[in-house]
């Protein structure tokens, strides 16, 4: 053979074919045997069942009738004459006659023990207890045992002879003058050993063998039987199909429908079974024995019919493989051996061609192509690409050197993508490969590309990459610090209106603070548009989502642009179908600032006419959306600065920010933020008769009442804590400093101010016994977030401490919070956000250490 094979043992065809063959039969007949087997199993299995039902509910009969019999015979001459007579007498001598005369006529129907009883106790006895052992101080026992109704008791009493186990009945002996129950007659049956219960039972259930037991102790059987584990026996027998000479069956016995514990075992003959399984594995072993004779039938004439031909075809792929050149199969009388042959010649031609081809793309390639040895892992050959590359012995040597480790790990198996090298200035980039013949690698082949200018182009794009990020890094810090500059300010501005709206009484002072928190109100707006397009562009921005009235929209735009509107001479037109009850579960502040900044656009560039803005709730398939149109009579839009409306910075003419001023974001911010929030915004204009935008949001709404946390103060500021508190604040900002301080002072605080984080270190190291500390965060020195750092860790003090910042950016809340702050204020504070901040500190701190 020849060495294409894998070694091991090989096996002719035809005795495959046999094996495949006998395989395919046995596997058939035997599912089919087993199937019938199955079947015949559960037919048994079901007969089996029915004929225990039949025997089980012919032992209940039978045991039944027994007991009904005696219930009638003791019910019937309870009733008579004679025996009242002689009860109410006492006369022993009538009651032994009565009952004498009883036994004679029916004997089966006599029971083992009778006597009567009345309130005194027991006054007559057959005699028959002291027969089995029974004392009659047991008999009064038993008096006193059944005491309720006329139905049978099952009772155990102890005797000379061992625990005897009896089947009670108690019925009235009732005088029939005048209906008064004279005394209670009660009649026994001794169920151990009783073979005439167990012999009818027997007969009548047509059983070999019958035991009565209690548990696992046999009272009474038709053999003798003194061994328990017999019962155990019984008891698996009974609970499976049973296939031996015998079969059990076991009857838990009932009286009147109650459960008792005697159980009654029956052993029947079961030869009828046991024949069918025996013929069940003799038709099994005949079908095994029939497998094997056709398995050698078949192997004698495929081994003649098929050998001479498959020798042939051998024969003929042998002599293709030796001597390396493709000759004409003679064909087969054999179709598959034909069509393999046919296959085989055909399979070597396409091999040839594809050396040819391999030989081809090797000497043509412009690629450099070579091989390589395993054994040594030394250049044997390439091809004239790599030649023209590799013209001198040295930049050969140089490509063994930074290839040959490569080659090495390929000889292992690996394939090996990727390997770069660089010679004389050049980089290649090499895919190793390994060429596999009788399962042994024999030459690695390696590929290589000029992937110079690549390098070079990503180097560049590295570069620039880096230069990018370094960008946002210095926009961010910028930002970052613009944001704590202006807010800053801004912070003293709206601090010392709020401060002053509570302490002017005159109508003109107050309208003119109205208008200083209203101009310091939109700085902050106009600083939060430039920050929160910072945030989209970082992508740092969050959708927090809270229940708001929906209703609030629209009393909002109504309030805020109505004046402005009327200052114009313009009309503001609101429509809605938003029900007063309505909620929404989204973002109030974004949608109030989509709103505001559509609004404010439409106002801005709209002369005469109206601005009309409509708002509706629209039910989808999965939930609802709030759809915002807002329509103006301005200038409109030219089409072509229809597609580019949406990028910041950008205004339909350079005149219109000359002439409407604005920086060009706020249809960038509501575009984005629209789209944070999984909605759609478009807009259709017409130059010179106005604009209309649409955007279409998907929330979550609700109809009815909802709890939803006020705007105004939750608690007064005087009435929050019952003592004053000692506040230290860090602040470096005079104007900040006098207002956080104002505020403090409302709820009853004493303040200690210090300008940087040093002093406030070191203010804590002399006196640590602080209430709550506010820190800033950017302080001449030492930052407020070290400075929080060190208390919590040099120091190791749990002071409460509560940051102020004028940087809203999320990641110096974070960084706070992570060196160990407690809660962060975002300046301008304002009243509602320092009230929230002082319930938050009086319900973790205060109230918990009380």
């Amino acid at each position: 053979m020849m060495k294409i094979f894998k070694r091991g043992r090989r096996y002719q065809l035809a005795t495959l074919l046999t094996n495949s063959i006998f395989l395919t039969i046995g596997v058939l007949t035997l599912v089919m045997v087993l199937q019938n087997f199955q079947v015949n199993r559960e037919v048994v299995a079901q007969e089996v069942a029915r004929t225990k039902t039949q025997t089980q509910s012919l032992v209940q009969e039978i045991f039944n009738f027994r007991l009904k019999a005696l219930e009638i015979q003791q019910d019937s001459y309870s009733r008579s004459v004679s025996l009242i007579n002689g009860v109410v007498s006492r006369d022993q001598m009538a009651i032994d006659r009565f009952f004498t005369s009883i036994d004679q006529i029916l004997p089966n129907l006599a029971p083992d023990i009778r006597f009567l009883a009345s309130g005194e106790g027991v006054f007559w006895d057959d005699g028959n207890a002291e027969f089995y052992g029974i004392s009659p101080f047991q008999l009064q026992h038993l008096n006193t045992d059944v005491v309720t109704g006329n139905s049978w008791h099952i009772s155990q009493t102890p005797s000379s002879m061992g625990m005897r186990y009896l089947m009670m009945r108690r019925s009235p002996v009732v005088n029939l003058t005048n209906g008064e129950v004279v005394a209670h007659l009660y009649i026994g049956v001794v169920l151990n050993n009783n073979f005439s219960l167990v012999n009818a039972i027997t007969k009548g259930s047509n059983a070999d063998e019958l035991i009565l037991a209690v548990g696992s102790q046999v009272i009474a059987s038709s053999k003798k039987i003194d061994d328990f584990r017999y019962v155990a026996l019984l008891e698996e027998s009974s609970e499976a199909l049973n296939t031996s000479s015998y079969m059990v069956s076991r009857t838990d016995l009932t009286i009147a429908g109650v459960p008792t514990f005697l159980s009654v075992y029956t052993v029947q003959g079961n030869n009828h079974i046991e024949h069918f399984v025996k013929s069940q594995y003799l038709w099994m072993l005949f079908t095994g024995v029939m497998i094997a004779f056709i398995a050698i039938s078949t192997r004698l004439w495929l081994g003649k019919r098929v050998s001479l031909e498959l020798k042939k075809l051998m024969n003929f792929i042998e002599s293709t493989f030796t001597e390396q050149k493709t000759h004409q199969f003679d064909g087969s009388g054999i179709e598959e051996f034909n069509q393999i042959g046919q296959r085989f010649e055909l399979s070597f031609k396409r091999l040839n061609e594809q050396e040819k081809q391999f030989a081809d793309l090797f000497n043509f390639s412009l690629s450099p192509i070579t091989l390589w040895s395993t054994d040594d892992g030394q250049l044997l050959r390439y091809n004239p690409a790599a030649e023209r590359c590799f013209k001198d012995e040295v930049s050969r040597e140089r490509l063994v050197e930074a290839l040959s480790h490569h080659v090495k790990m390929c000889a292992q198996g690996a394939t090996l993508t990727g390997v770069n090298t660089t010679i004389g200035g050049i980089t290649y980039r090499w895919n190793l490969s390994p060429i596999i013949s009788d399962n042994a690698t024999k030459q690695i082949m390696a590929q290589g590309q000029d992937i110079t200018s690549f390098v070079e182009a990503e180097k560049q794009s590295q570069a620039a990459k880096e230069e990018a990020e370094e960008s946002a890094r210095v926009r961010a810090d910028f930002l970052a610090k613009m944001s704590h500059e202006l807010r800053t300010p801004l912070n003293g501005i709206l601090g010392v209106s709020q401060l002053l709206k509570h302490s002017l009484n005159e109508q003109e002072a107050l309208e003119h603070v109205d208008v200083l928190c209203n101009s310091g109100e939109h700085l902050l707006a106009v600083l939060n548009d430039i920050l929160d397009f910072s945030k989209i562009e970082q992508g740092k921005f969050n959708i927090e989502t809270n229940e708001f009235r929906l209703i609030e929209l629209e009393t909002t735009v109504e309030k805020i642009f109505m004046p402005l509107c009327v200052e114009k001479g313009i009309e503001l037109s609101m429509r809605s179908d938003i029900e007063s009850q309505m909620w929404a579960n989204s973002d109030q502040v974004r949608l109030n600032q989509i709103l505001f900044n559509l609004v404010s656009n439409a106002i801005k560039f709209t002369h005469q006419g109206q601005v009309c803005v409509e708002l509706s709730s629209i039910e989808t398939e999965q939930q609802f959306e709030l759809e915002i149109v807002v329509k103006d009579t301005g200038i409109g839009i030219e089409e072509p600065q229809l597609k580019t409306i949406f990028e910041p910075f950008i205004q339909a003419e350079a005149t219109t920010t000359r002439e409407y001023g604005g920086s060009g974001l706020g249809l960038a911010i509501v575009h984005s933020l629209v789209e944070l929030m999984n909605g759609t915004i478009s807009i259709d204009s017409v130059v010179g008769k106005g604009t209309t935008l649409v955007a279409r949001i998907p929330m979550d709404m609700y109809i009815g009442e909802r709890n939803v946390e006020p705007n105004s103060l939750l608690v007064e500021p005087q009435s929050l804590f019952d003592e004053s508190l000692h506040v230290l604040l860090v602040e470096d900002n005079h104007t900040n400093a006098f207002i956080a301080k104002a505020f403090c002072e409302k709820y009853g605080m004493s303040v200690t101010w210090v300008q940087d984080g040093h002093n406030a270190i070191d203010y804590l190291r002399d006196d640590p016994n602080v209430a709550l500390v506010l820190m800033d965060n950017q302080l001449p020195s030492l930052g407020g977030i070290e400075s929080t750092r060190i208390i919590r860790e040099e120091l190791g003090l749990n002071v409460p401490i509560f940051a102020c910042t004028a940087d809203g950016m999320q990641d110096t809340k974070r960084a706070f919070i992570a060196s160990g702050a407690d809660y962060v204020i975002v300046k301008p504070i304002k009243e509602l956000a320092l009230n929230k901040a002082m319930i938050y500190f009086k319900e973790k701190f205060i109230d918990i250490e009380r």
